[in-house]
Order: C-alpha cells, then structure tokens, then sequence
C-alpha cells in the first residue's frame, strides 16, 4: 500500500480545503494511506500556525516510512510562501510531490508576481511529479502559463458526499448562500437582487457563513433587506439540516475555482443559481442542470430567482438534473480512486 503525506490545512478547518480534506480523510482506499499535516495555513493564533510549519518542514526533512507520495495543497499568498519552502526541501531530499491547485484567484496572484518571484513559483509547478487542476481552465493555464507538461496534469474536479435519497416535502422555497458573507463572494449583489424581488414571491434567504465586512456595508444592507436570516459559520451536521430544508443555493461569487457549496447543493438536489467563474461552468449546463448569471449583476440574479420562485416545476427539473450530474461526477466516492491513480504514476 503506498503511503501518501497530505500538507495543507487540517481536514474539516475553516475554508474550502480543510472541508475538501474532511471528505478526503473519510474516504477510503486498498491502495493508499493518506497521513495528514497540518502545514500553518489553517485558522488560529499566529505561534501555533508557526509551530505546525515547523513541524511541516520537518516532516519534508526528517525520515518518513515507505518512500512516500507528498500531497501539497496550494492557494495564493501564505499558501504560495510555504508551499515554495516545503517544496524546496522535498527537492533537496529527492521525494516526490504533486501540486494541488486551488484558489479561485491564482491566475491574477501570479500575473502580480515580480519576475524573479514568479520564475521561482513556476518552478515550483515544473518539477511537481504531478499537478490536479479542479476543472480543464485551470489545466489550460498551468500548461500554457506554467509551463508544466500536459501529461502531468490531471484535472480532477473536487467532490462532496451526500444523503442516499434527496430529502422531500419542501413547502417553502427557501434560497440558501454557503459560504463566507463577503463581497468577494457575491453577497452585496445577491441582497440588491433580494431586496428588488416582489414581496409577494419572496420567501426566505439564508445566509450561512462567517461575515467578514471590514467598511460595514454588508451590515447595513441586511438591516435594510427584508426576510434574510445570517447564521455564522456551521458545523457539518447544521449545514446538511439547511441543505435538507432549502431549494435553491445561490452563489453569486466574483472568482471561484470550484466551489464545494455548488456541490453540495447538487448532491441535496438544489437548483443552483451560480456566476460564471472558474470551473462552474463545467460543472452546471445553463439551463439543464442550474443557472449561470454574469458576474456582479444583481437585476439578472433577481429575474432569475424569481422565475425560480415562481415557477415549482422548473425548480425542480434543474434540481434533479443537478442531483444527476452530482451522482455521475462529483460524489466522493469516485474522487479517492482518480486520485489514486495520481499517486501511482508518481515515482
């Protein structure tokens, strides 16, 4: 069996790859052993996020069992700096990594690079015995801006569980957003959109994620928007209680990668209603299986939403078709065995 050191944030942190991680570390192998390790990026007080770097490198350093696969999880900024120093050891070491992008940004974070900066960050990507790309936009980038050969990318899109039989007997249409409430995700159009519905056809909206509003302006707006309920962030268990109850899930954002609360809103048999940013449109056929709105355009979000909320039948055929293209492409089950593969042919 071969042995594989995932670095990144710890499985089921705060943000997209500490949640991507939980599902991984609850998947199972004949093939691999996946260990885990906290590399410093995760959320938390500054000593211990250093200290679980320290302990990242010394894990890149020190001896290892089995002539390991390392699994490096990369984003921008921090991510980038710390990635560059593990990889850097693994290099001198002679041990076998793959890069894992994700990031819905990392194209504009490179193209800011200073020369000098980004030769070192490409090279980073071309002596990777591997690259997993979540969607073909991103494999087109890492081999025409990165330089990477095709062969060594693998576009394998993210996956989420979900319940064996998609709940019934949703009477009210509720219309959820996941993630973190931000403007970069959307949200100040998404309450525009809101506010502008007829208050004869607009149901409830719930927004589940921590706030980060620096000037306010989203807090204002809430208080102005009527029937918006804001959670915080949930735990897994609260979340599948909203996912059971809703309808349709909203993801206005400005730039995603690919969004795991797109999935699993598909995997509940939601109709999803998302911009048209990194791998989405992969992912939803506009028309068949959810909407794609342009970016930043609250008046055509609105239309869309209340034609979602008018019309029962046409929300439930994209709700199905989405649940169908989940269970042929992005139920976790399927994701540890293209990832296997990866492992393997890394030597």
């Amino acid at each position: 069996m071969k042995h594989v050191i995932v670095m990144g944030p710890r499985p089921d942190s705060a943000g997209g790859i500490g949640v991507m991680m939980g599902h991984l570390s609850r998947s199972s192998s004949d093939k691999t052993q996946l260990h885990f390790v906290e590399s410093g990026g995760a959320p938390g007080p500054r000593i211990g996020r250093l200290v679980a770097f320290g302990k990242a490198l010394l894990t890149c350093w020190g001896p290892v069992p089995d002539e390991p696969v390392f699994h490096v999880n990369i984003s921008t900024r921090g991510s980038t700096w710390r990635k560059l120093l593990l990889t850097g050891v693994l290099r001198a070491r002679r041990r076998p990594y793959i890069l894992h992008l994700h990031g819905g940004r990392y194209r504009e974070f490179f193209r800011d690079l200073p020369a000098p900066i980004a030769t070192v960050v490409r090279s980073m990507f071309r002596n990777a015995g591997g690259v997993v790309v979540l969607g073909s936009v991103w494999k087109t980038f890492i081999t025409g801006v990165m330089g990477v050969a095709a062969e060594k990318v693998h576009v394998i899109p993210n996956a989420v569980p979900g319940p064996d039989e998609v709940p019934g007997d949703r009477a009210e249409p509720l219309v959820l957003f996941t993630g973190k409430v931000t403007r970069a995700k959307g949200v100040v159009e998404l309450l525009e959109a809101w506010e502008s519905l007829p208050g004869n056809i607009r149901t409830r909206l719930v927004l589940a994620g921590d706030l980060h509003d620096p000037d306010g302006g989203i807090a204002r707006l809430l208080r102005d928007t009527p029937a918006v309920t804001t959670t915080g962030w949930l735990t897994g268990p609260e979340l599948e209680e909203l996912l059971a109850d809703a309808s349709i899930l909203v993801l206005p954002s400005h730039a995603e990668n690919l969004p795991l609360s797109l999935l699993d809103g598909m995997a509940w048999g939601l109709s999803p209603v998302a911009t048209d940013v990194g791998s989405v449109a992969e992912v939803i056929k506009d028309g068949e299986s959810g909407w794609i709105v342009p970016v930043k355009d609250p008046e055509t979000l609105a239309h869309v939403l209340e034609s979602l909320l008018l019309d029962p039948t046409k929300r439930e055929a994209l709700a199905h078709a989405a649940r169908d293209r989940w269970e042929e492409l992005y139920d976790i089950a399927r994701y540890r065995d293209r990832l296997d593969e990866v492992y393997r042919q890394v030597t």
